[in-house]
Parts: C-alpha cells; sequence; structure tokens
C-alpha cells in the first residue's frame, strides 16, 4: 500500500495554508474571514494557530467561501493527524498488535 503521508516531516497544516494561500493573498484579516465564514474570530485564530482541527462543518464553509472543495480541507488535516498520530507514544503499542492478515 502506498505511504500518503511524509514520514521525515509534518505536513502542512489547514491553518497554515489558510492563511499562506487565502488569508494574505486576498489581504484578509481573521475578522473578515470569520464573518464570511459565518463564525466567531476565535474559531479563525484557532485554526490559523493550530489549536483547533478542521471539522466537516468548518470544511464545507471554507469550501464554500473559498471556491475550494471540502475534501481540500479534510484531507489537509488528516494528513496531519495521520503523521502526528505515526510519530507518538501509540504508535509503539499499535506497533506490537497481532497481525491478522498477511
Amino acid at each position: 500500500m502506498p505511504q500518503l503521508v511524509p514520514s521525515n516531516r509534518r505536513p502542512i497544516s489547514p491553518g497554515s495554508v489558510l492563511r499562506e494561500d487565502f488569508l494574505e493573498p486576498l489581504k484578509m484579516t481573521q475578522g473578515q474571514l470569520a464573518a464570511a465564514l459565518g463564525v466567531d474570530r476565535t474559531s479563525v485564530s484557532e485554526l490559523l494557530n493550530e489549536r483547533r482541527k478542521v471539522t466537516t462543518e468548518m470544511a464545507l464553509r471554507l469550501a464554500h467561501t473559498l471556491r475550494t472543495s471540502p475534501e481540500y480541507w479534510i484531507n489537509l488535516q488528516i494528513a496531519v493527524d495521520l503523521f502526528d498520530a505515526a510519530h507518538s507514544p501509540l504508535s509503539q503499542e499499535i506497533s506490537r498488535l497481532t497481525v491478522l492478515v498477511r
């Protein structure tokens, strides 16, 4: 099975993509984006600062407002989540589990 998540570096976060590819080029503030998304400024700030994950609801809001797809935002989040999980203490425990299918 091909590896979709790079193992040697953490994937770029949805918040970084949002800031670098959308907010900065559009010269938009967090408050302006929050208003466009119909959420409070804290939600946007936490997303940009990696203290909040992209939910399916937020993915729908971002996709509609920024003319992307919800899958784009969810896939960015999944890549970060999988990388973090693979590099956590939990991955050691999982590697010791019995493999049922070969």
